[in-house]
């Protein structure tokens, strides 16, 4: 069973000297991998809890390290299949029977990548684990993505990156920005402008509030290089 602190690796791209020094300092309970996100966990000598998808765009290699020769060194992975024929994506699946799971936070890689159709549907579907109450944020070098439906305090010091942006998913949004270098006053965001985007938290606060009265928020956390760039 999926509990606490977990960790889910899609099949997108993953910056793997930046995922693995994020995994270290995060520290997780639980990893699961969609299909060829086990290719990333393989890379990178994780542990892996759970497996899921039909494989069919996994590496052999990384497939029968976690069947075998994982478990013979004393890892244990549970291997869940289903068939290729679907009506939803491999990372829709597997982020539906983690929610199910009841976890405390949810943090995916491999969801932004190079196909921008994916990326957009994986930030829809983080509705799900929104509708249960749990925190769960998709993961690059450069952003922290997640929704937010309640008012929110953000913690300069637990920001991702030094801009954060919150854009409508809802129709309209009602909101209110405390703290923040551009503030609002009960703003009726809506579907179709970009006023939200590129703000900071102001420079002599040390935490920032989101008034949200209406509707649901994307919040992206980001920054212009990924850690450990050049400058």
């Amino acid at each position: 069973m999926a509990v606490g602190k977990t960790l889910m690796i899609a099949g997108g791209e993953v910056n793997l000297p930046f995922a693995g020094e994020y995994i270290r300092k995060q520290g997780f309970d639980t990893v699961v991998c969609a299909d060829s996100g086990l290719d990333a966990a393989f890379r990178l000598g994780l542990p892996v809890q759970y497996a899921m998808g039909d494989f069919d765009s996994a590496s052999k290699e990384a497939v029968q390290y976690y069947r075998d020769t994982a478990q013979e060194e004393g890892t244990q992975t549970e291997f869940v299949e289903y068939p290729p024929e679907k009506d939803a994506t491999d990372s829709e699946i597997v982020l539906d029977w983690i929610t199910e799971k009841m976890p405390s936070e949810i943090y995916i890689l491999g969801a932004t990548g190079k196909r921008l159709d994916h990326f957009l549907a994986n930030v829809n579907i983080l509705m799900k684990p929104l509708s249960y109450g749990i925190p769960a944020y998709l993961i690059d070098g450069c952003n922290k993505i997640y929704l937010i439906d309640h008012s929110y305090v953000i913690q300069k010091k637990e920001l991702f990156g030094t801009y954060i942006s919150f854009l409508p998913l809802t129709e309209k949004a009602v909101v209110s920005l405390k703290g923040f270098r551009y503030g609002l006053d009960r703003k009726e965001m809506t579907i179709g402008n970009s006023l939200g985007v590129s703000n900071e938290i102001g420079k002599e606060e040390d935490a920032a509030l989101v008034l949200l009265e209406e509707g649901i928020l994307i919040v992206v956390e980001s920054r212009d290089k990924e850690q450990g760039e050049q400058e």
